[in-house]
């Protein structure tokens, strides 16, 4: 990764190393798996799903199900309507949602 154009030294001429300080996440870093998964948890719990003691990438609220694999979230529901509530809800709190199935 390059400095970015207009950020100086305040002393060129010392020997100090500094470190940029990213305010997003790059997909290729080792941590942005972890931080991924540590958003959706919060969302997820937020809308009332409770996370599975023996696996942590389970989610249940109700008579819902959602599991997440890396970053893909399926939903099972008796009922579409379900789902698309669910789906909704995650919307309304700042996901960027995509239904890519029946």
């Amino acid at each position: 990764m390059d400095i970015p154009a207009g950020f100086y030294y305040k002393d060129s001429d010392s020997n100090q190393k500094f470190v940029l300080r990213l305010k997003k996440n790059l997909y290729s870093l080792k941590q942005a798996s972890y931080n991924w998964s540590k958003l959706l948890k919060g969302g997820l719990i937020n809308i009332g799903y409770k996370q599975s003691c023996i696996h942590p990438c389970l989610y249940i609220k109700d008579n819902i199900i959602c599991v997440v694999y890396v970053d893909d979230t399926p939903f099972f529901a008796p009922d579409d309507s379900l789902i698309n509530k669910e789906i909704s809800k995650l919307k309304t709190n700042g996901f960027d949602l995509t239904d890519k199935g029946e």
